[in-house]
């Protein structure tokens, strides 16, 4: 992985687990401003003996998804990746720009805590002719490119610190000034060096990172100027400490995979590895390098799906022997379900379970290690609701890492404690919310179908709707009066 040449193998062993503190969106979709404390940074927890689960709950169209999309973004930022350009219509309606900004935890084995916050600005540019032209330059037969396309900038990138020497939190990098690549001067000269060239080298990678939707602070060109610096400064550290968090340890599933699996296309398959693309519908062929590690993953899903739907089991079935292209031994394989006993193609199967088994990995990945954090965006879409409780309650008592989800299903609020879930409100400035005056006693989903009649929070949750409003309506469409 291209992190080694960042990452010596001394600071391997050394390496913090990193989780999400806080969030605060501002302007970002239907979000004027949001700010979201994960139960970590309400106070100091260590790690290794709570998990953290954030539950997001609220209205169609009242910021979930937004939540889940930051996250995104912010994932391939600090992977050194590009935003993608579907990503241009996030800036809220009437606004030229969003700001995102997360913090988070670092804790070493050591003992040794920091506190490192990320933040950004995004808005959208329209792009070249020239642009255009070489992303359809290999277009299919048919497909035009269009006379105009949106993609996404970054910029006014900040980054700041809190370690274990500083009084306060500090910042690092700010790339908000037009006459050098960043500020503040000092911190410049400890992470890159001094020279001309040093700092033409960095002039340049922002404006590559400007162009190419990416963060200049974590594009690889940036961080390899820093490498070079003899005198490696604990900015640096932490810095390729989370990129290799988002590389390795941050995942975001957003809905786009649901519809593969509800189209019975594919089954997307997320594991610690990246995603596979399973065909659903017919055997596929797959070299034996790739069938034999793909097996391993879908025994261990298997594994834990039957404790999940008893009498169920799964298997990636070896129809026949081929060869690939290039005249390589493969096998012809096929996805299928058992259940008690009789075999099935698994795109049978229905919505519900194929979904479990697409991000089963991650749950147990973020079940079992500290550091994983995973992000699910409808969680409980075609999941049946007492399962999903189950899930959730297994996690909350026994789990170690991070897992943040959104959801229409209200079981949840029955079954886990009230710090782990927030509310969407109304009021697009302050648009999430704890739920306040929450007796240890209440019922959370009693409390909340209450809250949506009452109003009794400071902030409220539910637009109402009037049901004879509903029936008017639909009559009218109907052509009745």
């Amino acid at each position: 992985m291209e992190e080694i040449s960042f990452i010596t193998e001394e600071h391997e062993k050394c390496l913090p687990t990193v989780r999400i503190k806080k969030a605060i969106l501002k302007n970002f979709k239907s979000v004027g401003h949001g700010e979201i404390v994960l139960n970590c940074g309400r106070q100091f927890v260590p790690f290794n003996t709570e998990s953290d689960i954030l539950g997001i709950y609220g209205q169609n169209g009242s910021g979930k998804t937004s939540f889940i999309e930051a996250l995104s973004i912010l994932q391939d930022l600090m992977a050194g990746a590009s935003v993608d350009e579907v990503y241009a219509d996030c800036v809220a309606v009437g606004q030229d720009h969003a700001e995102l900004e997360f913090v988070f935890d670092l804790q070493y084995p050591n003992g040794v805590v920091r506190e490192a916050s990320y933040a950004f600005s995004m808005a959208s540019r329209e792009k070249t002719q020239e642009e255009i032209q070489e992303k359809y330059r290999n277009a299919p037969k048919g497909i035009e490119a269009p006379d105009s396309e949106m993609t996404v900038i970054i910029f006014n990138e900040k980054f700041s610190l809190l370690w274990e020497d500083a009084a306060k939190k500090q910042l690092i990098i700010d790339t908000s000034t037009d006459k050098t690549a960043f500020v503040p001067d000092t911190k410049r000269k400890a992470i890159a060096g001094g020279g001309k060239k040093t700092l033409f080298s960095l002039e340049l990678n922002k404006k590559m990172a400007y162009e190419n939707s990416r963060s200049f602070i974590f594009m690889k060109d940036t961080l390899g100027l820093f490498a070079n610096n003899d005198e490696k400064s604990v900015f640096f550290k932490v810095l390729v400490e989370l990129r290799y968090y988002a590389r390795h340890f941050l995942y975001v599933i957003d809905t786009k995979s649901s519809g593969f699996i509800r189209l019975n296309l594919a089954l997307p398959i997320y594991t610690m590895k990246g995603r596979l693309m399973l065909n659903l519908r017919n055997p596929m062929n797959m070299d034996n390098d790739s069938w034999d590690e793909i097996t391993e993953d879908i025994k261990n899903i298997s594994s834990v799906l039957g404790q999940l739907v008893p009498g169920l089991s799964i298997d990636l079935k070896k129809i026949s022997d081929t060869l690939t292209k290039t005249g390589e031994a493969a096998s012809v394989v096929m996805l299928v379900a058992y259940r008690d006993g009789k075999e099935i193609p698994l795109r049978d199967e229905s919505d519900g379970v194929r979904k479990i088994i697409s991000v089963l990995s991650l749950i147990t990945a973020a079940f079992n290690e500290q550091s994983v954090t995973v992000a699910i965006d409808e969680f409980d879409a075609g999941v049946f609701e007492y399962l999903l409780g189950e899930i959730l309650q297994a996690f909350e008592e026994s789990g170690k890492g991070q897992f943040i989800f959104t959801s229409h299903n209200l079981r949840p609020l029955e079954v886990i404690n009230k710090k782990f879930l927030y509310f969407t409100t109304t009021n697009p400035y302050n648009r999430y919310i704890r739920l306040k005056n929450i007796a240890a006693t209440n019922n959370l989903r009693d409390t909340y179908f209450r809250e949506i009649v009452m109003n009794e929070q400071e902030e409220q949750i539910y637009n109402k709707t009037k049901r004879f409003k509903i029936v008017a309506a639909l009559k009218k469409a109907g052509g009745l009066r």
